[in-house]
Formats: C-alpha cells, structure tokens, sequence
C-alpha cells in the first residue's frame, strides 16, 4: 500500500526545513553510481542487438549457442533503469516545489537545457545513418525529415519499414514527449498534492496516487500490440505508452526523495533498501534469470514472443529495474560491491558517453554488417552467419570510438551551449 511505502518518521527524524533554500540537496557522491549503472547497461544493450545479428541466439529456424543464447535473451529486461532514471531525475525539482510551496521550475531553461541534452548527437547520428546506410533508399524529403522530427514511428506496418540503423531512436522519441508531458502532469500533480498543504505524508500519498494509474499504461500496450490482429513485429510496440507508465514510476521515486530532502524522513521503501541494498539486486538476478527460462516461449529465441511472455517480459522488466535502482537512490543505502562495480573510472567513463554509445551500436552493426568484416571474415548478411566475437567486437569498439567522440565534440558543447543561454532555472540533475 502506499502509506507502507511513505511509511513513519524514523525516531529522531530532523524536522522539515523552514526555508525550501536550505533543503538538503542530493548528494552528488551518489552521481558516479549513477552513472556506472547506465554505462554498463548501454553495454549490455549493446551486446543483447549485436547477438542477435552474430548468431548467439535463435533466430527462426537459425540455432544459436547454447547456453549463451539463453543469457543474451535474457538481457532483454535491463533497459527501464534508463526510464526510471530520466522519470526520478526530472521531476524531482517539481515535486520538491510542491512540498516545499515554492515555486516549478522554470519551462524555458527545463526545455533548452533537454533539448540540448539529446537533440544535437540524435541528429549526428541519423544524418550518419542516413548517409553511410540509407543512402540510396532516399526517395523524398519526408524520408529525411521524418527521423529527424523524430516522426518515422508513427505509421502503420511492422519492423520492415524502420529506417535501418535507426531502429533504436524509438526511446528517444519517448523522451521527448515526456519532456513535453512532463510540465503539465507536474502542473496538474501540483495543484492536487498542495491542498494537503502542511502534511507532507499525505502530499507524497497523493502523489503516487496520481501517477499510479499510467503504470497500467505499459502493460495494456503489451495487449494491444499482441493482438492477432496487430500481426508480429508491429511499429507500434515502440511508440511512447510502453514506457511512459515506467517513468511514472521513477516520477513516484522523485517524489519520494524530494520528501525525504524537504523533510529529513525516509520513505519507507527507501528504510527496506538501505536495510540490505544487496538482497535487492540478488532478487533482481533472479529475475534475470527467469527472463532466461521465457516460461512462456521458447528459451534462447529472438523472435517475436506471445502476448503472455510479452506481458511477463514488461512485468519482469519493471520490478527488475525498481530493484537495481532503489538501492542507488535510497538516503542510507550502502554498499561495498556497488560502489566498486558502479563507482569506477572504467564504469563513469561508460557512463558519461552512454547516450552515444546506445544511439550508435545500430549504425555500426549495419555499418559492419554491409563492408564484411574488417578483419577478413566473411560479410555478414544474416543473422547466424557471422563470426560471433569478431562482428561483437568490431560493433563495441567502433561504437565506443564514435561515442566517445559525440561526447566531448557535440554532447559537452550542447550542454555548455545549454547552460550559457539559460545560466540558471533548469533542473540540475544531468542525465
């Protein structure tokens, strides 16, 4: 229930601040974790993609690897931390204006410095692909201004009539219309949580209750586009109701630490964590692992699933991504291996070029798939008939090198950009 998860004050609790300036601010020591864990599975979706065109995992009639094939397709569950993280970061400063009666951040600085933040190397990376990929398939305007309005989803048909290397601009897409819903949800949330002014408790209560409903949204989603008559592969599965309700979710975990900066008390959820953070990620390889056995379909394949796996897939993905990023917020949550496996040099550094390391994985698959191999193999043109670890690597370095570059040369850029035109206002959690 969520007054289990808003839960009583800890005895000895520090009453709220009287003045919303001398908040506790989010300790930035925690940032690096973040960032590890974004990093790593940047990686993870990486190599998920790129198995599938490398033969580790079934395909059709096409056997994979045994035993790999199985944890490859299992890695399908590791993206909503992606969500949950954008959901927590962003509204954070809302709801922390709604318990604090203060006043929303402001829209001008909260949409050049997102904008800022995506656009630029989103656009980079769709000119790229459509030069050095689609070349020859442009046969009019729309089919260049549609991926850069971020528009090629939104049409009928299944997988097929994606833009090659593209395929994966789907959560970008996703992004950006939260950033557009985003103010108004808050404005609505807003009005409704303040007139329990002076009981944070039941401000927070109505928060979550507000945002409970769109969690349904995914799930439905699954339904819809598993009906007979949607066919298999249908566009629709990428557009933006399938992880809408999980950033509604990480908006509930932004309201829970903007209560706990305001008024020093601990959510209840956030008390289970910092108890055992540990046991929460050994539920979440469990989880994994059940995502390996698909008791629904078959195990190993990386072909389009029924309507039960599929709903089983969402459900699992959700609770896996509350369980691994809950420790990593939690006020009290420390953990040793975490801190270890998130916090180094390698982990940040993934971290920081993440956004280019998911946008270009696509590109460079085809990329590599269309030349053949640049170490001499074969050319691969179906899936199962590459030379596993040399299409995997050949895909991860020249991934990271065109991240990498992204990063410092139009990311960092964009962002200084950003905060020029701005100077202040926005919400100050990167992503």
């Amino acid at each position: 229930m969520v007054a289990e998860l808003v839960g009583p004050p800890p005895t000895g609790a520090p009453e709220p601040p009287k003045n919303a300036a001398t908040a506790a601010e989010p300790r930035r020591k925690r940032l690096p974790v973040l960032d590890g864990i974004r990093g790593y599975i940047a990686i993870g979706v990486l190599f998920a993609h790129t198995a599938y065109f490398a033969g580790i995992m079934d395909v059709g009639p096409l056997k994979g690897i045994p035993v790999l094939n199985w944890l490859t397709v299992g890695l399908t569950i590791i993206l909503t931390p992606f969500f949950l993280l954008s959901g927590m970061l962003l509204y954070k400063s809302f709801a922390k204006a709604t318990f604090t009666g203060g006043d929303a951040p402001a829209l001008k600085p909260f949409f050049v410095r997102r904008m800022l933040r995506i656009v630029p190397t989103y656009w980079v990376v769709v000119v790229a692909a459509l030069l050095l990929i689609n070349l020859s398939a442009i046969d009019s305007v729309w089919y260049v201004l549609a991926p850069l309005l971020g528009l090629h989803y939104f049409k009928g048909g299944d997988f097929s009539g994606l833009v090659p290397g593209l395929e994966i601009t789907w959560s970008v897409v996703t992004e950006v219309i939260f950033y557009l819903l985003l103010p108004l949800a808050a404005a609505l949330i807003n009005r409704y949580a303040r007139s329990a002014a002076g009981d944070p408790d039941r401000q927070l209560r109505r928060i979550i209750w507000s945002l409970a409903p769109f969690v349904l949204l995914g799930p439905a989603w699954e339904v819809y586009t598993h009906l007979p008559s949607m066919g298999k592969y249908p566009i629709e599965i990428f557009w933006p109701p399938m992880f809408l309700g999980v950033m509604a979710i990480g908006m509930m975990l932004g309201a829970m630490n903007a209560y706990h900066d305001v008024t020093g008390r601990v959510p209840r959820l956030y008390q289970l964590a910092a108890k055992s953070p540990m046991s929460w990620w050994v539920v979440a390889f469990g989880l994994y692992i059940l995502n390996c056995v698909r008791p629904f379909d078959k195990a190993g394949s990386g072909d389009y699933p029924p309507m039960s796996q599929a709903l089983l897939d969402h459900v699992l993905t959700v609770i896996w991504g509350v369980l691994v990023v809950v420790p990593l917020i939690a006020p009290g949550a420390r953990s040793r291996f975490m801190d270890a496996v998130l916090g180094n040099k390698m982990a940040g550094f993934l971290g920081r070029i993440s956004y280019g390391v998911y946008l270009w994985h696509f590109p460079v698959l085809y990329f590599v798939i269309g030349a053949g191999s640049l170490f001499g193999t074969p050319a691969m043109l179906m899936p199962g008939t590459a030379n596993t670890w040399v299409l995997i690597g050949e895909v991860l370095v020249g991934t990271i090198i065109l991240a990498t570059l992204t990063y410092y040369l139009v990311e960092r850029p964009a962002g200084r950009l950003g905060g020029r035109i701005v100077k202040s206002g926005a919400p100050t959690a990167a992503l």
